[in-house]
């Protein structure tokens, strides 16, 4: 999972090798790796046990402190103890430096990460900053994931990832193209497709393949705005509705959704890859039927090219 990363590696990092004598550039690109792996370890949780820990222990690397503690959200509604990991038992007198982070999503509070300072260390300005990245960013991968899996069992609804299902995109997708054909807003269609899926399943069984699937949703959901409109389909395949959003700029978002999934190591599995094909209206077509052909075509010529890329409608590229 990678999603935007501005607030963790600043591009001044890159430069501040001649002037950070004291290596503070080199200790906040390690623990912007370490955050965002311990993002993926959450992603990862519901398909592999130890993921957790993975987390943890990479959130202990990332604040360099003694212990962490997650705490989220429950069943009903309340925060609870979830996983902890590394020293939290004191002797008498070992007074210790103690923060309380509450995770995010947008204003909602899904969770509280308790991080416990080494002996004898103060909290450093830098861990500061990395404490409101953990905030949003770990608590966008709760936020997700407590979401997808709360709408599995509703109808309209993919029982595997909790994304909508085909029908219900279809429905979604009649009505956005009637926003274009009312108001004029460009609207692309995405569709994306999980390289050599038929051989996963044959060698890993169903099972670790319906995770696969469901930590997908995870990645690409992440990956995604608000208001972008993203669905599981037969197969490996996703789609995903992007209003007020035309050819080019539809092509850099699904670049960058489909290297999220590339750079995510799937529990079990391991890294995977993937291929998009992408369409817009109205310049391909005003009509789900046409606009549909057309997502599909630049998916075939995405596989044929060798697949893990992106590739636009044949008619966008010559206009």
């Amino acid at each position: 999972m990678r999603p935007e990363t501005d607030g963790l590696a600043p591009p001044q990092a890159a430069v501040v090798r001649g002037t950070d004598p004291h290596g503070a550039g080199a200790e906040r690109r390690r623990a912007s790796r370490a955050l965002w792996q311990a993002c993926e370890a959450l992603l990862s949780a519901p398909a592999d046990p130890r993921a957790l820990d993975r987390a943890l222990a990479g959130l202990l690397q990332a604040f360099d402190c003694d212990g962490v503690a997650l705490h989220a959200r429950g069943p009903d509604g309340e925060i609870e103890p979830w996983h902890a990991c590394g020293e939290w038992r004191s002797a008498p007198g070992d007074l210790r430096d103690c923060m309380t982070v509450p995770l995010l999503r947008g204003a909602e509070r899904l969770g509280i990460l308790d991080l416990r300072a080494r002996a004898g260390q103060r909290w450093r300005p830098a861990q500061f900053g990395l404490v409101r990245a953990a905030s949003g960013a770990l608590g966008a991968a709760l936020g997700v994931r407590f979401e997808l899996e709360r709408l599995r069992r509703r109808p309209g609804r993919d029982r595997v990832t909790g994304l909508p299902d085909a029908k219900a995109f279809r429905e979604r997708l009649a009505e956005e193209l009637a926003r274009v054909r009312a108001h004029g807003p460009a609207l692309a269609v995405v569709l994306f497709e999980i390289d050599h899926f038929d051989a996963l399943r044959a060698r890993h069984g169903r099972e670790i393949a319906d995770a696969v699937l469901a930590e997908a949703a995870l990645v690409l959901k992440l990956a995604l705005r608000d208001g972008d409109v993203l669905a599981r389909l037969p197969g490996a395949r996703f789609a995903v509705a992007l209003p007020e959003t035309d050819t080019v700029p539809a092509l850099r978002c699904a670049e960058r959704v489909r290297r999220a999934v590339e750079e995510h190591r799937f529990a079990r599995v391991g890294n995977l890859s993937a291929t998009a094909g992408l369409a817009a209206s109205p310049r391909e077509g005003l009509e789900a039927v046409e606009l549909w052909e057309k997502v599909e075509r630049a998916l075939a010529l995405a596989r044929k090219a060798g697949r893990r890329r992106v590739a636009a409608a044949p008619a966008a590229l010559t206009q």
